[in-house]
């Protein structure tokens, strides 16, 4: 399980090194860096899931579009340019474990008149110390299949490849979906909008889940059951099903809630189908697997935000690991539920605040049994608390 994250000279930051749990909860300001964090992650991730035949970075791919070299290298302060020296050309990104470390540097560079980051060198850490690569043929000799390399950089490198990202802006509505056709499929992959999860719901309706991700008032073993629990936690007596269209490689999501008719979509509304790829993902994802969530919170009530941030923290306690980009002090607050109600332990949980200040950008609370934080920064989710006061005349 990664343990660390860690870059340099990319986009809002000079360096960071950002500790990370079975579940870690990134919130904070606009523009603070909660984003560029989970990007150290999905670009190399993109680079090895692209086939790794070549030295390119590509900015822009099936899990991150962030723009052309200059969009990403940091740009160095004014304070800084009146110091003297140049623009850096490099940028680190990197990954740890409990037993190995990987960080791979690279170089912009023109390339017919089109710009990319290429590989520079490659830091491998490991019990048999730090190797050097320097003369990188191809990304791919760090593939579990190719090069000589230590089984912990492996393990890093298969953990990295087959992250699961499923961003903020998720398919709504939409009554048919489309079916994978990448042949290396990385399993439980939902896709960047929640596309695929009707069809891995189709394949694996009937697929055992762990006993670790039931929901508590079930003994089912099946995803089926599973999933309309938890999606019952969510939207009380919802239920979710999944139709292939035959003749074709598409499905079609139907939704109730209640012994009624099966609805579209878009008679139910954004919250159910944009939490459905969640739990898919959840409860399907491979111990250790990545899964990165961008709002989990996005379309639901109140109620709905903070059992999806109990069902988070689950999934995580039963060995997914997950990160979690957040605004929502609900999906917090049922974490920190978890964590009192004993579902989750306080070493299997991160929590970082983002803030615009250069001499602390990253304040992390720690988090107690109880579900107590040790601190509560200016700005840390305090919004109502300010406003209710201005109401009751206190300020």
């Amino acid at each position: 399980m990664l343990t660390y994250l860690h870059l340099k000279n990319f986009k809002c930051f000079e360096a960071l090194s950002l500790p990370l749990a079975p579940l870690t909860v990134l919130t904070g300001f606009n523009r603070a860096g909660k984003s560029t964090s989970l990007q150290t992650l999905l670009l190399p991730a993109q680079m090895l899931r692209a086939g790794g035949r070549s030295l390119e970075l590509s900015l822009n791919g099936a899990l991150a579009r962030l723009g052309t070299p200059g969009q990403v290298l940091r740009v160095r302060s004014p304070e800084e340019i009146l110091k003297g020296g140049t623009q850096s050309e490099t940028l680190s990104l990197g990954i740890e474990s409990d037993e190995a470390k990987l960080l791979w540097h690279f170089q912009t560079e023109n390339h017919n008149e089109r710009r990319f980051l290429k590989i520079h060198t490659i830091d491998l850490y490991s019990s048999a110390g730090k190797e050097t690569h320097s003369n990188i043929k191809a990304v791919n000799e760090l593939l579990p299949i190719e090069g000589n390399i230590p089984t912990s950089v492996r393990r890093l490198v298969t953990q990295l490849r087959k992250t699961i990202f499923l961003s903020a802006m998720r398919l709504g509505t939409a009554e048919v979906f489309p079916s994978p056709e990448n042949p290396e499929l990385t399993y439980a992959d939902v896709g960047l909008q929640g596309e695929f999860a009707p069809w891995w719901f189709l394949q694996s309706d009937s697929a055992d889940i762990d006993p670790k991700r039931y929901h508590p008032s079930t003994t089912h073993s099946d995803l089926r059951l599973q999933l309309n629990a938890w999606a019952s936690t969510l939207f009380p007596e919802a239920e979710v099903n999944v139709q292939p269209i035959l003749q074709t490689s598409l499905t079609r999501l139907e939704l109730r809630i209640g012994n009624t008719e099966w609805c579209r979509p878009a008679n139910i509304g954004y919250g159910l189908t944009y939490a459905f790829p969640i739990l898919v993902a959840g409860l399907l994802a491979e111990p250790e697997q990545i899964l990165m969530i961008d709002s989990p919170e996005a379309h639901l009530h109140p109620m709905g935000q903070s059992q999806i941030g109990r069902f988070l923290a689950k999934m995580a306690a039963a060995g997914v690991q997950i990160m979690l980009e957040t605004h929502s002090d609900h999906v917090l607050n049922g974490i920190r539920l978890a964590l009192r109600d004993g579902v989750i332990a306080p070493e299997q949980t991160q929590i970082h605040f983002f803030t615009p200040s250069k001499s602390a950008p990253v304040i992390s609370p720690q988090v107690d049994k109880q579900g107590n934080l040790s601190e509560w920064p200016v700005g840390f989710f305090d919004q109502s608390e300010k406003d209710l006061a201005i109401l009751a005349g206190w300020v």
